[in-house]
């Protein structure tokens, strides 16, 4: 088969190859979906150098597990579900830094932790990951580039095309939403009065 002639071949002969080891058929394969991933990666996330991680590690996987894939769907589906996945363990990651971060805090401004405070604190912990996903896409994005990747507001407002004042607002609106929905309930009643 003639080396410039991959790029015109069908998926289903693509992954048939690809089984065997063929790598101009991975390169093919590569070429045709790793744009489109990456620019999905990076709408979701709003941060370049995570995307082109998630995306590289999407087609190390594909590589190394070629002779198991089985794919039922389009490759193109197969690959966008992948990075679904990848992109939610992100987030549980960059989640599970800031929660700890913010522990630390905690555990500095008071004496001592009782065993009750330890079990909140994992009940806690799992309650942040849903949050922070149900943020919207702008303001999640915006938080995690803020606390996580701990950008300055010039530089978030830089990477994602916004001004300042968004930014700070973004920041300002997400913080108060994870605030008042990860207060104790007996903080909330507290902060009403």
């Amino acid at each position: 088969m003639s080396p410039g002639q991959y790029h015109l071949h069908e998926d289903k002969l693509l992954l048939v190859l690809l089984r065997q080891g063929d790598e101009q058929a991975f390169d093919a394969l590569y070429n045709r979906y790793a744009r489109e991933l990456l620019i999905k990666a990076q709408y979701k996330t709003g941060l370049k150098e995570i995307s082109e991680d998630l995306v590289q590690d999407i087609f190390t996987g594909l590589w190394i597990k070629r002779e198991q894939i089985e794919v039922r769907q389009s490759v193109g589906a197969y690959l966008n579900g992948i990075l679904d996945h990848k992109i939610i363990d992100y987030y549980r990651q960059a989640c599970t830094h800031l929660k700890h971060i913010d522990h630390l805090i905690t555990m500095l401004d008071q004496p001592e932790i009782s065993p009750a405070d330890r079990m909140t604190y994992k009940e806690q912990e799992s309650a942040l990951h849903s949050y922070i996903s149900g943020l919207s896409e702008r303001m999640r994005a915006v938080f995690i580039l803020s606390r996580y990747e701990r950008l300055s507001t010039d530089e978030i407002s830089q990477r994602l095309s916004l001004s300042n004042q968004t930014v700070r607002n973004q920041i300002s609106k997400a913080l108060k939403i994870l605030r008042e929905k990860m207060s104790p309930p007996e903080l909330r009643s507290d902060q009403n009065k």
